[in-house]
């Protein structure tokens, strides 16, 4: 199925009924005979710019914004705190790179904080995270792409 007929449906399905979830969605497409995955689902909605807005009945359910509202939720998006940067500021003390692995110290009590945030956050060149009392592992497909990632998360403590 191609990526565009794929996101037309998605948009149809949100647009003719309500859709809350992702699963609900996932079967919606999968009753009109499109088979995916929930990553794609969820990177299909990402790229749609689908928000969750309440509707007539106060249900929260995807929905496209026209034009307008997307400029202006791209602007409002641009205005947040980057929940990674913020996280590391306030928590970590030292980011250590060993080959394809990242080792961040934390302030005592902190290590699974960060390893959420940065878990929710699904950033660049992470694949998988462990985290301690004081301490957090991220890992890396690679020493290069831990490379990178040790370089933009220790951008952050300055």
């Amino acid at each position: 199925m191609k990526k565009n007929v794929r996101q037309k449906k998605i948009i149809d399905l949100i647009s003719e009924d309500s859709i809350s979830t992702q699963l609900d969605l996932l079967k919606a497409l999968s009753d009109s005979g499109i088979r995916t995955t929930q990553a794609t689902l969820s990177r299909d909605i990402k790229e749609l710019n689908l928000v969750k807005q309440a509707d007539t009945t106060g249900e929260l359910v995807y929905r496209v914004l026209d034009p307008e509202e997307q400029l202006e939720f791209t602007n409002s998006q641009s205005n947040r705190p980057n929940p990674v940067r913020e996280i590391i500021k306030e928590s970590v003390m030292k980011i250590t790179q060993v080959q394809f692995i990242n080792i961040v110290k934390t302030q005592p009590n902190d290590g699974n904080r960060v390893a959420a945030v940065v878990d929710d956050t699904e950033m660049e060149g992470v694949r998988g995270t462990i985290a301690g009392f004081d301490t957090l592992v991220i890992f890396s497909a690679d020493q290069e792409e831990a490379t990178k990632l040790n370089e933009k998360l220790n951008s952050f403590l300055n």
